[in-house]
């Protein structure tokens, strides 16, 4: 060898630049035997790893470092290859050689050879920055000591027993699995987590499985872990994943690691998006009309409780209208009750299109419906009533025949939220049943279709059953004004009331 001041290295690297991995002068110089390099490997327990902060490996000076190829090593992460429970504190680590220039630490780790046996690494992690390389991270010595364990210490590399088979636990478990250092930073995710979030591997690393979060429910993710961390307590979130055509469900149990402080956390997630459906389907059954769609008595209730809590708060009234199909019966016993279910599944379209999209439409069960609005003036309450009472006006076509279907209504007005929900529908009740009284006794005009502004027929086939799609074609509102004293046909509207 030449003066240590001008002498390169075989590889031409001047003395003293960064390792970079190259090609050894056993390949390449002619003084050397040919053939040795896979030898002296095989036997070597030293070797050199350039490390990215974030945990990528991009550099080694043995080809076969633990059994791996270069191609099996590029581009790899570190967790792909050391035992899990070792990566919080190699993170740990790697963030401090980030932080301070000149760093250098010793430490003892486990990871994985080729061949699948657990091997005992004692490594020097060195800070190192190079501008020129476009590379941040730390050049690891690393140096296999497996086979200088004690006996007793050695039994530590037995990964059959509970603690040691953690990799292909998390693999076989349907569940998946993230596990992070003390920056909030994954580390390792089994392959059923990178299925449920869509993405890459790689692409799980750091903060990148974050992407997948819906932004809506990011924060309360983020703030779940960064909880762990500080409190050293465990933590549970439901959050939502974009993923492809559809939201998926999440339900994920963050748990700290480490004793005194908190290394990172591990955390477990659990499709849950089925159950979620199950329930969102069961929660609308038990508050809707299986049949129109609309909501139920429940439902109903629960919105007019609403309605009085904004009542309390400065609403102007809360405005009921209880609507019921006259001769309904008949209609049933003519014609089947897949025709008569057919009416009331246009009647609920009927009616949702007479209303704003704030407004609640419920059916209560048989052929009466109610319709209730807040804070219309007396000029929009009457409004509402005529288009309720125009848009069921026209009859129906079925087999070419007009079939008609009077409807009675009744329309009561609150401006007083103490008042009993139940008492404010019994009052809507009884002015509906004046109508409907009024008219047997022939004191009420009969409900004729000639009388009415013209709507086209809807042509209803016995086979219709699916729910109303809402009509938003509504008619515009208008402002405030004196009520006509003259109330329309099939209408009843409480004295005092609207």
């Amino acid at each position: 060898m030449g003066d240590e001041d001008a002498t390169e290295d075989p590889t031409g690297e001047t003395a003293g630049e960064t390792a970079r991995p190259t090609t050894s002068p056993l390949d390449s110089d002619e003084t050397w035997q040919p053939g040795l390099r896979p030898l002296l490997e095989a036997h070597a327990r030293e070797f050199v790893l350039a490390v990215r902060a974030r945990g990528e490996l991009v550099g080694s000076t043995q080809q076969a470092a633990l059994g791996y190829t270069p191609e099996e090593q590029g581009g790899h992460h570190i967790a792909e290859t050391l035992h899990p429970d070792d990566l919080p504190r190699v993170f740990d680590v790697l963030e401090r050689a980030r932080r301070h220039a000149g760093f250098e630490e010793d430490i003892r780790v486990r990871a994985r050879h080729r061949d699948g046996t657990w091997h005992v690494l004692a490594a020097t992690i060195i800070a190192v920055t190079d501008a020129a390389l476009d590379f941040e991270g730390a050049v690891v010595r690393v140096r296999d000591v497996t086979d200088e364990l004690p006996p007793d210490q050695a039994l530590d590399l037995d990964v059959g027993g509970d603690d040691g088979r953690f990799l292909s636990l998390a693999e076989a478990v349907p569940l998946g699995i993230l596990s992070a250092d003390a920056r909030g930073w994954v580390v390792y995710a089994n392959s059923a987590a990178i299925d449920l979030f869509g993405l890459e591997s790689n692409a799980m690393l750091g903060s990148g499985w974050t992407r997948a979060v819906l932004a809506e429910d990011l924060d309360d993710v983020v703030r779940t872990g960064r909880e762990v961390i500080r409190d050293h307590e465990p933590r549970e979130v439901t959050f939502r994943l974009a993923t492809g055509l559809f939201q998926r469900w999440v339900h994920a149990r963050f748990v700290p690691l480490g004793d005194e402080r908190t290394t990172g956390w591990i955390a477990t997630l659990d499709d849950v998006t089925e159950r979620r459906r199950a329930e969102s389907r069961l929660a609308h059954m038990a508050t809707h009309d299986s049949l129109t769609g609309l909501p139920n008595r429940v439902l109903l209730e629960d919105r007019l409780r609403q309605a009085y809590g904004r009542l309390r708060r400065g609403s102007h009234s809360v405005t009921v209208v209880f609507v019921d199909l006259d001769d309904f019966k008949d209609v049933n016993d003519q014609f089947g009750h897949a025709v008569g279910d057919a009416v009331l599944v246009e009647t609920a379209r009927r009616l949702r299109a007479a209303v704003r999209d704030v407004d609640t439409i419920a059916r209560l069960g048989g052929d009466e419906f109610v319709v209730v609005c807040e804070s219309l003036s007396d000029t929009e309450a009457e409004e509402v009533l005529q288009r309720l009472r125009r848009n069921l006006a026209a009859p129906f076509t079925i087999d070419g025949e007009r079939l008609g279907t009077p409807a009675s209504f009744g329309a009561v007005t609150t401006s007083e939220p103490t008042e009993e929900i139940e008492d404010l529908l019994g009052r809507a009740d009884q002015a509906m049943y004046r109508v409907k009284h009024a008219r047997r006794a022939g004191t009420d005009p009969p409900w004729q279709a000639g009388r009415v502004p013209t709507v086209p027929p809807i042509s209803v086939p016995p086979e219709a059953h699916g729910p109303p799609q809402g009509n938003h074609d509504r008619p515009a509102s208008s402002g405030p004004g004196d009520r006509s004293t003259t109330e329309p046909d099939g209408v009843d509207v409480e004295p005092g009331s609207t």
